[in-house]
């Protein structure tokens, strides 16, 4: 289906583009994205979501999509954006609006964006990605690397108890009249204290008695509800909720606060609480990405902050297919250094160079003994083979032979003649041995005066996403996180081309 403007729009359009011929520099940022990429394939991208013999869009869908993407370029919010397809003409020319048209109102965007869904706004990610290979700005496809970076909720981590007087808020706003009454009785709040009682700074404020106090009160007063509207026979998805949050967050028998599955925020309940390190905690999603040498990103995942970063390489890989970009070698840090996720990538027939994770330099040596998954058998360095129990993978050494053995000092087995052996040990080994490699050549590179960048391509381009305003989501729930995080990574892919090809 083709979306076809009034023949009057069309001539308003013509007329403006000699004004702006004459207005705009043909170095202009946004004259060479219009030159390097076409936006039609948009119209087939969205077709279906209009009727095919009544009429057309009230706004042209490509206007729209450009218009998102300046929006993350420039940092704008809707209002904003309206604005500035109003009155900046570089933009306003970009977004093919004649030059005396308003533009769109800024509501338009939100309902634009709800409507096409991140779905559709990750084919238009991956249609960009294509028309940049056939730019052959992309030299080496074949290896690529693989880091998350956070996206942050666009929600405030409350404190339980903060969390606790949310859940009651929300209860007490479901509820009639009648109830809502019996409620302030029982429990002495009115609206003014919910008010209050649901803003984390006045808690946060408070001495640590009197956090503890605010937090038994709120569980008292959550029961009380609890238990008076049960006995009404009364039953909401804001009571189940409320429960929920007890349930989680606080011990019956001493009260100690449990956060491990806890909802954080009744505002996105879509965002988890995780670790980007051992102590930097973050509240939202991550942005999973995979990167080329150039700076391009081939493939996006978006999960939430607690799903570990390994667990993504499988879609990520299966995503690089899709636009024919899949990876030979992918470099990763320790949060892909487990054994299962090695396999995966051997399984997909990928390379993938990671720290190995969980075990000490001692611990690793286990894996350089000689496996032979035929007879089930391991060698140790002075050449004495073994055979694993079938079901525990034990291995037993004879404790006489040991204690003579001349490698004795230099044996990873050392005084534990008895060693469990991982099931995918072959494939261990071989990473480990890739990982020791590795070591050596940047040893080697360094020497030599020169700086291996596998880590410094993926942290600037990831740093490039910050500047964006890729790390903050300004939507709530993780559709909209991932229609803000390809949005994001689809601009990030077009400046960056723009700047590759001159």
């Amino acid at each position: 289906m083709v979306f076809r403007r009034t023949n009057e729009h069309q001539a308003k359009l013509l007329c403006s583009n000699d004004i702006y011929k004459g207005l705009i520099l043909k170095d202009d940022i946004f004259e060479k994205i219009s030159n390097l990429f076409d936006f039609n394939f948009i119209y087939d991208e969205v077709k279906d979501l209009y009727c095919a013999d009544n009429g057309r869009p009230n706004e042209d869908p490509i206007r729209l999509v450009k218009a998102s993407l300046v929006q993350r370029l420039k940092g704008l919010s809707d209002p904003e954006m309206e604005n500035t397809a109003r009155y900046d003409i570089r933009i306003k020319h970009f977004l093919r609006i004649p030059i005396e048209d308003y533009g769109f109102d800024y509501s338009t965007l939100s309902r634009f964006r709800t409507r096409l869904g991140s779905e559709r706004f990750e084919k238009i990610f991956q249609k960009i990605i294509k028309q940049i290979i056939k730019l052959d700005i992309i030299k080496n496809p074949d290896q690529q690397f693989i880091d998350s970076m956070p996206v942050l909720a666009h929600a405030a981590l409350p404190s339980v108890t903060c969390l606790i007087n949310m859940g009651i808020k929300a209860v007490i706003n479901s509820v009639d009249l009648t109830f809502k009454n019996k409620i302030f009785s029982l429990t002495n709040l009115d609206e003014d204290k919910i008010n209050y009682n649901t803003k984390p700074r006045p808690i946060f404020k408070m001495e640590k008695a009197q956090r503890k106090k605010a937090f038994e009160k709120s569980i008292n007063r959550a029961r009380e509800i609890i238990f008076y509207l049960q006995s009404k026979n009364y039953s909401s998805d804001e009571l189940k909720q409320l429960r929920q949050i007890l349930n989680e967050n606080v011990n019956v028998k001493n009260e100690k606060i449990q956060t491990t599955k806890s909802i954080k925020t009744l505002v996105d309940p879509d965002a988890k609480l995780g670790h980007k390190t051992k102590k930097d905690l973050i509240f939202g999603y991550k942005n999973n990405s995979l990167v080329t040498q150039e700076g391009i990103i081939t493939a996006v995942e978006v999960s939430t902050a607690a799903d570990r970063d390994d667990k993504q390489l499988k879609s990520l890989i299966k995503k690089s297919e899709n636009v024919k970009l899949k990876p030979k070698v992918i470099d990763g840090d320790s949060g892909y250094g487990f054994i299962e996720t090695f396999k995966d990538a051997e399984v997909l027939g990928i390379t993938l160079n990671a720290k190995f994770r969980g075990l000490s330099e001692k611990e690793l040596s286990i894996y350089e003994l000689e496996y032979d998954s035929q007879t089930n058998s391991v060698t140790c360095l002075n050449g004495i083979s073994v055979k694993l129990k079938d079901k525990s993978l034990i291995a037993e050494f004879p404790i006489r032979t040991c204690r003579s053995c001349p490698k004795k000092d230099i044996c990873p087995i050392n005084n534990s003649k008895r060693i469990k052996f991982h099931k995918d040990h072959d494939v261990a080994r071989r990473a480990i041995e890739r990982q020791r490699k590795n070591k050596k050549d940047k040893k080697k590179a360094e020497k030599n005066g020169t700086k291996i960048k596998s880590r410094l391509i993926i942290e600037n381009v990831f740093a490039y996403l910050q500047k964006l305003r890729g790390k903050k989501t300004p939507y709530v729930g993780i559709q909209k996180a991932r229609t803000h995080v390809y949005l994001v990574t689809t601009i990030s892919n077009i400046m960056k081309t723009v700047r590759l090809s001159g």
